[in-house]
């Protein structure tokens, strides 16, 4: 008994047969003589597409391939070849040119002296096409008989660009117009499907250059973004190639070369910065060589592609071309096996950068082509080059994972921090007899700088403000020692504040701490001692008061105080230097000058004045009012404030 699959397979095999009719049959008739002859006969009075001309005299095409006509030429060419037509063809003919090679660029197609069509757009005005792809052309009635020969003739011409090329073929046929037309669908449906491995493949390298650029939204890092750009243009190139050659794109050739150049041109970029960013080169001349190879082999393209008329620029450019482009896989090659050998690191980045050069060169030369699966092709390029690209998605993406998670809990990390910071350098409060206002604006997530405000029962005020040097979490972390520090001091009095300070944070801060102390008694006696910080202001005019070293330098300093009365109603404006060294577009400086001219102000205009300058370090600004007899703030008064023992 047959199995049950045996009708599918003949079924299968039938199909197959008949897809393959047409050309075994061109196969198995014998080969028609194709002559040739450079030149041209625009209109038809040398009558070279009429059927009784004589064409004995012009060369014949030896195995079907014509010569390309020389590059100081007007670029055409005249083919002439003889096909016979069916006698039992019935209803209406049609011509076929099935092109077996894609160097037929602008084409005109004569059937026994008659125009039956053209492809692309002859001089002048001309405008090649970008493929030349197979085309069936409807013969008028009486172009040709049922059972003659006919005489076939095709006009062709070549850009410039084109013409140092060997040879080029084309086949031809005439038979019934509807047969034709279903032989050129299914054609075209076989070439969808074969492209289909390749076109499928090519998807998936973009999907995975858009799934990089996720990454480097999450994460960063340059050399996620140039490998996106690689992997994305690397993957358009041959899908705007096929999309053109199938005929699902109908452009000019240089439309076609124009897109195809700056495709190319940003995956041979990203390559470069890819290169370098990943093995951490440093090498600057061979990178501008790497730059220059690529620049000058797509110029040079571009230039074969656009030029119009022969001239010197478009001869030497296609001699420069291949060697720009083989020095750029050969610059790729020494690179990588040099990063293979040398350094332990992303050594899978670097094979896959040797393999897709190799394989490229292998297929420029020619000794690389592709493989068949059945109704499949795909070439060995295309299968390296979606095999060592899916691996730096891989690895690149395993990496930017690992980054991003470490990025989230240090993340989660300054959140905490931040949220600790908040708790301990929290907004001023007024106390009784005084009105104090704060703005602290950290360059970071979290800063350096840092105040405290601590009353005490006999009605004076101790205003404690600082600032670490750096920033960032490590400063953070140095103000919390700091505050927590002065919960233990026992002296109110600002000399020994600072004293005190001074020896707890030595040895272990690695920079320093610029810090200010002032006590303002009830009766409005004030007390300063300054280790380094801005002096603060008093009614809008900058005081003078004694200096002193940061915090944390020596083991032992001294700090001297300087004493004034505030009258009721004056204000003492402090500020950190980070509204000092604002820093405009231009680069200059928010500077003492405009400081001391918005000094009488609220903190919080002081603030928005200096980060609109240009904020580069943490902000911090404390005013503190000495009221009136029996005044009252507007704002809620500290209660349960710290109070030293």
């Amino acid at each position: 008994m047959r199995p049950r699959w045996s009708r599918k397979v003949w079924i299968a095999l039938l199909f197959l047969l008949t897809a393959c009719a047409p050309r075994l049959r061109a196969e198995a008739a014998a080969a028609p003589v194709v002559r040739y002859h450079f030149g041209d006969d625009p209109d038809g009075k040398l009558g070279w597409a009429d059927p009784s001309f004589d064409d004995s005299a012009w060369p014949v095409a030896k195995d079907g391939r014509w010569l390309i006509p020389p590059f100081y030429s007007d670029g055409f060419v005249w083919v002439r070849v003889r096909v016979p037509v069916r006698s039992d063809a019935s209803g209406p003919l049609a011509v076929q040119i099935s092109n077996q090679s894609a160097f037929l660029i602008a084409v005109e197609l004569f059937v026994n002296g008659v125009s039956v069509g053209r492809q692309g757009s002859l001089p002048p005005g001309a405008a090649p096409v970008a493929f030349a792809r197979s085309a069936v052309f409807d013969l008028p009635p009486g172009a040709a008989g049922k059972g003659t020969t006919a005489a076939v003739a095709l006009r062709a011409w070549y850009p410039p660009g084109f013409r140092l090329r060997a040879g080029a073929t084309a086949v031809f046929a005439i038979d019934e117009s509807r047969n034709l037309h279903l032989e050129l669908r299914a054609d075209h449906s076989a070439a969808l499907i074969g492209d289909g491995p390749n076109l499928a493949l090519n998807a998936i390298i973009f999907l995975m250059g858009a799934g990089l650029i996720v990454f480097w939204r999450w994460a960063g890092g340059h050399d996620l973004l140039v490998c996106s750009w690689m992997l994305m243009a690397v993957s358009l190139m041959p899908l705007w190639g096929a999309s053109v050659s199938l005929g699902l794109v109908a452009v000019s050739l240089w439309t076609y070369s124009l897109v195809y150049v700056g495709l190319q041109a940003l995956s041979m970029a990203a390559n470069v910065e890819l290169v370098w960013a990943v093995h951490n080169l440093r090498a600057p001349g061979l990178k501008r060589l790497y730059h220059a190879s690529w620049v000058i082999g797509n110029s040079t393209f571009l230039i074969l592609s656009l030029g119009v008329k022969p001239s010197p620029i478009v001869f030497w450019s296609h001699l420069a071309m291949m060697p720009a482009l083989l020095c750029f896989d050969s610059i790729q090659i020494a690179v990588n096996l040099w990063a293979l050998s040398a350094r332990r690191a992303n050594r899978p980045v670097a094979v896959a950068m040797i393999v897709i050069s190799v394989t490229d060169l292998l297929q420029n030369y020619g000794h690389l082509r592709g493989m068949r699966i059945g109704p499949f092709y795909e070439t060995y390029f295309g299968l390296s080059l979606f095999l060592c690209e899916f691996a730096l998605f891989a690895m690149l993406g395993q990496r930017a994972w690992k980054a991003w998670r470490a990025r989230d809990e240090l993340r989660v990390e300054f959140d905490a921090a931040r949220e600790m910071q908040e708790q301990l350098v929290a907004p001023a409060m007024d106390v009784p007899g005084f009105r104090i206002e704060s703005v602290y604006a950290p360059a970071k997530q979290v800063g350096g700088d840092f105040f405290c405000v601590l009353p005490d029962r006999d009605g004076s005020v101790l205003v404690v403000m600082g600032d670490v040097s750096g920033k960032g979490l490590k400063a953070a972390m140095t103000v919390s020692a700091i505050v927590g520090a002065l919960r233990g001091c026992n002296s109110r009095r600002p000399r020994e504040v600072l004293e005190y300070l001074n020896r707890v944070l030595y040895g272990q801060v690695n920079g320093f701490v610029t810090c200010c102390a002032t006590l303002i008694a009830r009766d409005g006696e004030m007390t300063h001692a300054n280790a380094g910080n801005p002096a603060p202001y008093r009614n809008g005019e900058e005081m003078v008061v004694g200096a002193g070293l940061p915090l944390g330098i020596l083991q032992e300093s001294r700090y001297e105080e300087t004493r004034c009365q505030l009258a009721r109603g004056d204000r003492l404006t402090f500020v950190s230097d980070g509204v000092l060294e604002a820093t405009s577009p231009q680069g200059e400086l928010y500077g003492f000058d405009r400081t001391q001219a918005i000094s009488s102000q609220n903190a919080e205009s002081i603030a928005e004045a200096a980060q609109t300058f240009g904020q580069q370090d943490d902000i911090t600004v404390l005013t503190v009012t000495r009221l009136a007899e029996g005044g009252r703030s507007e704002t809620p008064q500290a209660t349960g404030m710290p109070v030293p023992a």
